[in-house]
């Protein structure tokens, strides 16, 4: 009888290893097929296809299984980091997010919900976000999900982020058929942003071309293709000279938020 009763175990816990095994499979399409229905929303309105991410994904499925456990449909549960916290706890870089959750007896219900409420259907068609991650969970015949989209960053160097603001100035000069800006990329500018300190003062301590007619602007920002509005106005001003550029990357905050500090100083 004892032989007879750990086979019945053994066999007990083979089916039962065999079910999960089919249930992860199971929701993993589900999200898969989450993210192909929003791309092919999104192409309806000429918004770019997001990519998966897994470290969004991960994040997602483990909010989900909180709701699940809890019964309860929020972006933040009791004793919960807000979502972009939990993002970037599991590694995920960006320079925005935006969350949606829900539950329904099946996908379809689920992709159909987001769609017809204003303020998901915002996230999924946003055309800023460029990365999804979807996580859902089943509990009894219910399916509780999680879609985190973000504005993923690339991992750029100091010097690559540099020569992308560069890349931009460029363009835009360029287009306006202005004449090319002498760039120099100046380590010296680069402490002194790491440092953090920002005033036009340090900025031009720096340099060695102090006695020249000069502006400076010190900035955070995500990516090097958002510069602000009162920089960029005097880059097309110039008729001629140059610029010195430092870039400096700082950690992710407390929302998850990475970005770079920027110290610009423009002369004649």
């Amino acid at each position: 009888m004892m032989r007879v009763s750990r086979l019945v175990m053994l066999l007990s816990c083979l089916v039962s290893l065999r079910l999960l095994s089919q249930e992860i499979t199971s929701t993993t399409q589900m999200e898969q097929q989450i993210l192909e229905w929003t791309n092919e929303e999104r192409a309806k309105v000429n918004a770019p296809p997001l990519k998966w991410n897994n470290r969004l994904a991960i994040a997602a499925r483990l909010h989900s299984d909180e709701m699940a456990n809890h019964k309860e449909l929020t972006h933040q549960l009791k004793g919960e980091p807000p979502f972009t916290q939990r993002l970037s706890e599991h590694g995920a870089k960006f320079s925005g997010a935006a969350e949606n959750v829900g539950y329904a007896d099946s996908p379809e219900e689920l992709q159909s919900g987001w769609m017809h409420s204003p303020g998901h259907r915002s996230n999924v068609l946003n055309p800023v976000y460029t990365e999804l991650g979807v996580g859902i969970v089943r509990a009894g015949n219910r399916l509780w999900a999680t879609e985190d989209f973000a504005t993923g960053l690339q991992n750029l160097s100091s010097d690559d982020f540099e020569q992308a603001v560069d890349q931009q100035i460029a363009s835009r000069r360029s287009r306006r058929r202005l004449g090319a800006l002498k760039a120099t990329h100046a380590p010296q500018l680069r402490r002194v942003a790491c440092s953090g300190e920002s005033s036009a003062s340090a900025a031009f301590a720096a340099l060695p071309h102090r006695d020249m007619q000069a502006s400076a602007f010190n900035f955070t920002t995500a990516t090097p293709n958002d510069l602000p509005a009162n920089a960029m106005s005097k880059v097309l001003e110039l008729p001629s000279g140059g610029y010195s550029i430092g870039a400096c990357p700082t950690k992710a905050d407390n929302n998850g938020m990475s970005t770079y500090r920027v110290l610009l100083v423009l002369y004649r």
